[in-house]
């Protein structure tokens, strides 16, 4: 049983189980909460109806990797029957192509920055619940696709909620089709896909970046995506280096809107606001510079807005 605790300068107060109602009220939270799931993910359309054998998968949402995500919702302890179910949700969406499109186009949240190959996408599949049975992690593995078991239990202090986050990822097996799994991802991979000089610059400036944050003492390690590498603190996207094209790239810093609007610059130019995954968008009228000056303050007060320091 997992005990949680608030301390203060004068005593020590115990946060109390808050668990949710129903899994409408969990699933009702999580799509008003979408940054438990780490930030990069915009829910685009809530219960899809995908025939009658295989039931309603709660949630579909988009990444900023342009994959598809599942996301399933369960109220209670997880076991080996939800990966039956997540499966049955993916081989549905793999063979409907169309239906998908239907759904992206329809959506009125859909995110203007993101676009998707409908011939040949990639599939993420998320799974929450309280917890998961110890057997669900390696036998999630076998299905073929990287699926992500997101536990979520919530405590509360007076009026506010402490959620406590745990995420375990699973390693997919290697399945043939025409979706893709998720890929592993890294310099070599970047340099393979895009402009040799372009690649420099951006791996100059993911390490900037770095050395940024280390100098801070943030603990933000950054990991390698096909469309950005992001730096997180635990689940959650601070900032990161997207691929605008490719030979092209931007830093995306996660502010208010109106934080944004007042930077001003000589080296980076502000473009605009990504309301779909709360974040502004900077583009470097240098490339080769890799100068973050300008980027300093603004790096900082992400770090605030997502951590809640100061």
């Amino acid at each position: 049983m997992t005990n949680l605790y608030w301390k203060t300068k004068n005593s020590i107060i115990a946060l109390e189980s808050k668990p949710f109602k129903s899994e409408t009220e969990f699933e009702q939270y999580i799509f008003e909460n979408q940054e438990v799931l780490g930030g990069d993910i915009n829910i685009i359309h809530r219960q899809i109806r995908t025939g009658s054998k295989q039931g309603i998968a709660d949630m579909i949402g988009v990444d900023q990797d342009s994959r598809i995500c599942i996301i399933e919702v369960k109220n209670v302890e997880a076991d080996e029957n939800i990966l039956p179910q997540a499966l049955g949700y993916a081989l549905w969406a793999e063979s409907r192509p169309d239906a998908l499109k239907a759904i992206w186009l329809e959506s009125k949240s859909r995110p203007d920055s993101i676009q998707i190959d409908w011939d040949r996408f990639e599939l993420r599949i998320i799974l929450v619940a309280p917890s998961f049975r110890n057997t669900v992690p390696n036998m999630a593995s076998k299905l073929g696709y990287k699926v992500e078991l997101y536990q979520v239990r919530r405590y509360s202090y007076e009026n506010n909620d402490l959620l406590l986050v745990d995420v375990l990822n699973t390693q997919p097996s290697n399945r043939s089709g025409v979706t893709k799994v998720l890929g592993d991802w890294s310099w070599e991979t970047y340099k393979a896909d895009h402009d040799k000089d372009a690649t420099i610059q951006f791996k100059n400036m993911v390490e900037a970046i770095n050395s940024f944050s280390k100098k801070h003492d943030w603990d933000l390690p950054y990991n390698l995506n096909k469309c950005y590498t992001g730096f997180k603190l635990g689940t959650r996207v601070v900032f990161s280096v997207h691929w605008a094209s490719n030979s092209t790239w931007n830093v995306k810093l996660k502010i208010p809107e109106k934080t944004a609007k007042q930077f001003q610059g000589k080296t980076w130019e502000y473009q605009r606001y990504d309301s779909s995954f709360s974040e502004a968008l900077f583009k470097p009228l240098n490339p080769d510079a890799q100068a973050i000056g300008e980027l300093k303050n603004y790096l900082i007060k992400a770090y605030e807005n997502v951590s809640g320091r100061k």
